[in-house]
């Protein structure tokens, strides 16, 4: 039942993360690291700020997933409790309102449920949980992209 939760788990956040082959590859890593930062520097301060920002985030959800792959707690809880205290900076404030503000708030709650999983060292618990928070992202950017296009 585990190995078939872990599979679930890798295959759905493949497909949703994409292909993230430079995990495998250093050169590739390497390469994309300097096609991103080329990328962030393209853009205005605000928004260079808020990618990097963005991909320390990513970088903090790879630990996690890391962690469960290879149950390791430690680093569940680690990468889990800096996604939590990002979510309280200034910085994730990139649109005010309601609806971003119920959004923050469930993904804090989502990133406690996985936390709270790890401490006991429930590796299915804090997959499953690591399911949602992963959703709670990509509903928020899915938002975010909906209120630039109505703000422009």
């Amino acid at each position: 039942m585990r190995s078939l939760l872990l599979i679930i788990v890798c295959g759905f956040l493949a497909g949703v993360l994409g292909d993230q082959s430079e995990s495998f590859s250093p050169l590739l890593a390497k390469e994309n690291s300097r096609l991103a930062e080329k990328s962030v520097q393209k853009k205005n301060p605000a928004q260079a700020n808020v990618s990097k920002f963005m991909q320390a985030k990513l970088d903090s959800s790879k630990d996690v997933l890391e962690g469960l792959v290879t149950e390791d707690f430690d680093l569940i809880q680690k990468g889990t409790k800096k996604m939590i205290e990002m979510s309280n900076a200034t910085e994730w404030q990139v649109i005010e309102g309601p609806i971003f503000i119920q959004q923050s708030a469930e993904f804090r709650n989502a990133a406690k449920e996985v936390l709270n999983y790890a401490q006991k060292k429930n590796i299915d618990g804090a997959s499953l949980s690591y399911l949602h928070l992963t959703m709670t992202c990509i509903a928020c950017h899915k938002q975010i992209k909906k209120s630039v296009v109505v703000m422009r």
